[in-house]
């Protein structure tokens, strides 16, 4: 059993807590491999730069956490979900706060690694990271991470690179990674000349 302190689970024991470590482990490496394999999907001639990719990648493996966690939330009436609400003791039923407390630490990592990522490139480039354009900016990665998160989200990945919905995605992806594209000239042709 957690403790809630504070908005925070506290595991009640050691075992308990490298549980949900090793479990929270598990679902990064996850969400983001999945995320990889669907930018492996898309087509090469993008016009995202390295920091928009990686930073897309951690926004679809956001994505893709958020809608695995709310799926598990949903009954399932399937007669192996309705034989384990029957006999729990088959099914070994997960501690439910020990779930949310998992996917609390992989959003929080992956909202982390995102807010770096993109402060990160805005201060390179002279930009101040909490500026409207900044913003607008990734926004628009966000924007396209979900767009094409909504047309993958049951689809086998390893089908789906000789399927004709590939080219449906790719004219999706062209679409919105021009107008990220658009956005970075705008906030980049705003920002202060640098002395060099």
């Amino acid at each position: 059993m957690l403790r809630e302190l504070d908005d925070l689970y506290i595991p009640a024991n050691e075992r308990q807590l490298r549980n949900v470590q090793r479990k929270g482990d598990e679902l990064d490496k996850q969400v983001r491999t999945w995320a990889q394999c669907v930018i492996g999907v898309l087509p090469r001639g993008l016009p995202l730069n390295d920091d928009e990719k990686y930073l897309f990648s951690l926004f679809l493996a956001q994505q893709r956490r958020l809608n695995l966690q709310m799926d598990a939330y949903q009954p399932d009436n399937s007669f192996l979900g309705t034989a384990k609400q029957i006999f729990p003791f088959a099914g070994g039923r997960p501690d439910p706060e020990a779930f949310a407390a998992v996917h609390r630490i992989v959003a929080t990592r992956l909202d982390s690694d995102i807010d770096r990522a993109s402060r990160f490139f805005c201060e390179d480039n002279g930009v101040d990271p909490e500026g409207e354009r900044a913003i607008d900016w990734r926004v628009g990665i966000r924007f396209m991470a979900q767009s094409v998160y909504s047309r993958l989200a049951n689809a086998e990945l390893k089908k789906l690179a000789d399927s004709p919905r590939r080219f449906e995605l790719a004219a999706i992806a062209r679409d919105l990674s021009s107008d990220i594209t658009e956005k970075r000239q705008v906030m980049l042709s705003t920002a202060p000349a640098r002395a060099s």
